[in-house]
């Protein structure tokens, strides 16, 4: 998985970051951009510690969902089911609610495995960091870029 983490500036002139994934042609991969990017991206405190904190009881076998037709977390419309039937051992499945092509209703959820979900989150933690460090407008257009297994 070839990601690439931004500053891009909008036509008028306010900056937004960004983190993508791109297939091997160079096109976006919207399905891992509109799911695992969109999810790692929204993951803002406290919800990246809850969620890291779920990642740790599920792996320590204390984690028992609720309700195991309903998302195991999300944010922004983005769910994430952890256990069986919806994920596989290790792995996540990703909708996002509000694009019809990866939504739970009718769309086809992304699978991800839990060291791609880290690998995605360690890599934007560093952009932020980066970002806050050098500041934003020093860093516009700068793509930060990185292969996640």
């Amino acid at each position: 998985m070839r990601i690439i983490a931004e500053i891009f500036k909008m036509p008028d002139g306010s900056v937004i970051p960004l983190i993508y994934a791109l297939k091997e042609n160079g096109q976006v991969d919207r399905a891992i951009t509109d799911t695992l990017c969109d999810f790692v991206s929204h993951l803002f405190p406290p919800a990246d510690k809850e969620f890291e904190d779920l990642l740790v009881r599920l792996s320590e076998g204390k984690y028992l969902p609720t309700n195991p037709s309903l998302a195991d977390f999300g944010v922004n419309d983005v769910n994430v089911w952890l256990v069986a039937p919806h994920a596989e051992d290790g792995g996540l499945l990703i909708s996002n609610e509000n694009i019809s092509d990866y939504s739970s209703d009718g769309g086809e959820p992304q699978k991800f495995s839990i060291k791609q979900f880290h690998a995605m989150s360690e890599c934007w933690k560093k952009f932020q960091k980066n970002n806050r460090e050098n500041g934003t407008e020093s860093i516009v257009g700068v793509k930060f870029e990185t292969f996640i297994p």
